[in-house]
């Protein structure tokens, strides 16, 4: 109760600012310490916990709500354990096996096991499940309890072949039976299956079953601190966060993206000492 009206979701732009709004109010007040509070402790919820104990400091106060007996729970060993230390690091306190039983705009109810605790809290963050887009839910086309469009290994919704669907708003399969993640990676990989099958439809030629293929998993840990596991590698810390950057450059569509991003990247430091 009270998540709706008094906690804060991360999964757009807009929330983003609307965190951005709050957290420059609660840092231009006269208050000594800064609560956060976020539910959740998948991949948004430790990262963000990560850079928002960074960017308050002092003043901030953080903790993880998490429901699981871990943090991370589908992620590598390796990258739980940076993970774990970088939040032990930034003093991020953890919640684990509990839930919250009620949000209000100035405090958060925690109830672990039989007990319940009432603390006060600055800023809730919703970081745990995912929504599917209101458009997506309205289309008159076969879905899942979640609410997810059904489609085969092809990528075709079901009884709709002339529809293409992938990424979260959709449950997948491949062609070994494996179930999809709803991650980036996988959407990407899906994307070029699903170009291909577009116009292996309209020239009529044979349309290709998706095979996933894990690559490995990347995190930031803060301002400039990463994991990444994959292609038998484990590395974490400064090297990590330089990694996972040149890799998402790799990854941009056109070379003109790339130049204007890398070029960001390395203004970005020289603009912040100028500031100072």
């Amino acid at each position: 109760p009270g998540a709706a009206d008094h906690s804060i979701p991360f999964r757009t732009i807009a929330d983003a600012y609307r965190l951005e709004e709050a957290l420059r109010e609660l840092e231009q007040s006269e208050a000594d310490k800064i609560r956060v509070a976020i539910v959740g402790g998948g991949y948004s919820g430790v990262e963000l916990a990560c850079k928002l104990a960074e960017r308050l400091g002092d003043r901030g106060r953080l903790r993880i709500v998490e429901m699981g007996d871990q943090i991370l729970r589908a992620s590598p060993d390796f990258n739980r354990d940076a993970a774990m230390k970088a939040l032990s690091d930034r003093k991020v306190w953890l919640d684990l096996e509990t839930r919250v039983a009620n949000i209000s705009a100035d405090t958060i109810t925690l109830a672990y096991r039989d007990a319940e605790d009432v603390l006060p809290v600055d800023i809730t963050l919703w970081t745990v499940g995912t929504k599917v887009s209101d458009v997506v839910t309205t289309l008159p086309l076969a879905k899942t309890e979640r609410n997810q469009l059904k489609v085969n290994t092809k990528l075709q919704v079901v009884s709709r072949p002339d529809i293409f669907a992938l990424g979260d708003l959709a449950e997948s399969f491949d062609a070994t039976g494996q179930r999809v993640p709803s991650t980036a990676q996988s959407t990407f990989q899906q994307a070029q299956y699903a170009a291909w099958n577009i116009w292996a439809t309209v020239n009529h030629r044979p349309l290709l079953p998706f095979r996933y293929q894990h690559l490995g998993e990347m995190m930031t840990l803060g301002m400039d601190n990463a994991t990444l596991t994959g292609m038998g590698v484990q590395l974490d810390g400064p090297m990590a966060h330089i990694a996972r950057r040149l890799a998402y450059l790799y990854r941009m569509t056109t070379l003109d993206h790339q130049i204007k991003v890398g070029l960001n990247w390395i203004a970005k430091p020289v603009r912040d000492l100028l500031s100072l």
